[in-house]
């Protein structure tokens, strides 16, 4: 779960800073590892009802 905030955090501020690219812990984070961290973290909000 960790993680996958990470990644979205990572993915949010290459945006902000007009990347195309993600990288996290010096590893390129391609978009199907995005979509899977975006997937985990909503599970995790509704299983909690946040």
């Amino acid at each position: 779960m960790t993680k996958a905030r990470r990644i979205l955090e990572a993915m949010a501020q290459a945006a902000k800073e007009g990347k195309g690219a993600v990288s996290l812990d010096g590893r390129l984070i391609d978009i199907a590892s995005i979509r899977m961290a975006e997937a985990l973290i909503e599970k995790a909000n509704s299983i909690s009802g946040s």
